[in-house]
């Protein structure tokens, strides 16, 4: 059994492979050791446990660590992966990678807690509806395989943010070897202009959740969807992404999704008074169905 350093998505990077523009983020190929990936790809679960009894159509499916980590139908080296993923051992090793980082970005996290980014404490997401964080944690770690059915043509999610309480998030590929499709990377952008940043804490979105129009923004990296490639990236309101087109195949793209949530939002999220009254619209009971309408 690999130990949990030999496990850890972080175990061959260093701190040379940090890259700080646009944002700070890294892509690292072999993520992983060779014989530690080769075993995981070996027994990567069949799509029908991730997708557990949904709907299959042509989208994304998840399947949480508070759920892979109790289900003996995975094998215990994935088990063991998604246990070490969500972690306080885990978030101790990305803060001493990106600590230096996340404090430059967010000056007032550490006051929050009034606690060092060392001494955070740590839990996992519960998953289920709404995809609760960890109670009474500075931090709530998760973990995800992933897949995606692509089976017809259809739009790929262009530039974006993520959620302002995401503190970082990475991308784990495991693309198929029968995988003869084009496309389906990650691509790190900036904006074309500083319009798009009304102040340091925020950014000016053009569609919910977190959409940016491809005009205001440019590609300036590719993390492409290859076997053990990972990428990482601090989530602030420059760290604009993007996701390639991806030809039609019956072949899923799979890889492992992390990410981490604090507890408020750690940037504002900018918008048009009809976008916020939507949002709004949403998050109320009965009144979202009328949301489609604004």
């Amino acid at each position: 059994m690999a130990t949990n350093r030999r496990l850890s998505i972080l175990s061959n990077t260093r701190p040379a492979d940090l890259r700080l523009d646009p944002f700070p983020h890294l892509i690292v190929r072999n993520a992983l050791d060779p014989e530690v990936f080769a075993a995981l790809e070996a027994q990567f679960p069949a799509d029908e446990i991730v997708v557990n009894d949904r709907p299959v159509n042509d989208t994304w499916y998840d399947y949480p660590a508070c759920r892979v980590i109790q289900d003996n139908r995975i094998s215990p080296i994935w088990r063991d992966f998604f246990a070490y993923h969500v972690s306080a051992e885990f978030f101790r090793e990305l803060v001493s990678l990106l600590g230096n980082e996340i404090r430059a970005t967010y000056p007032q996290l550490e006051a929050r807690s009034a606690r060092r980014l060392e001494e955070f404490t740590v839990g996992m997401r519960l998953g289920g509806k709404g995809d609760p964080l960890a109670p009474g944690a500075d931090v709530s770690m998760e973990c995800q395989f992933y897949i995606n059915y692509t089976r017809r043509p259809r739009a790929v999610r262009g530039p974006h943010v993520d959620r302002p309480t995401e503190l970082f998030a990475a991308l784990l590929y495991f693309r198929q070897h029968a995988d003869d499709c084009r496309g389906g990377d990650l691509e790190i952008c900036q904006a074309r202009d500083s319009s798009i940043y009304p102040s340091r804490g925020s950014v000016r979105i053009d569609k919910l959740p977190a959409e940016i129009s491809d005009s205001r923004a440019q590609t300036v990296s590719t993390a492409t969807y290859a076997p053990n490639t990972l990428v990482l990236f601090l989530n602030s309101p420059r760290s604009i992404h993007s996701v390639s087109q991806r030809t039609p195949t019956q072949v899923t793209r799979r890889h492992i999704n992390f990410c981490c949530d604090v507890t408020e939002d750690l940037f504002e999220l900018e918008m048009a008074p009809r976008l916020k009254l939507r949002r709004r619209l949403e998050k109320t009971p009965v009144a979202w169905r009328f949301a489609h309408w604004v």
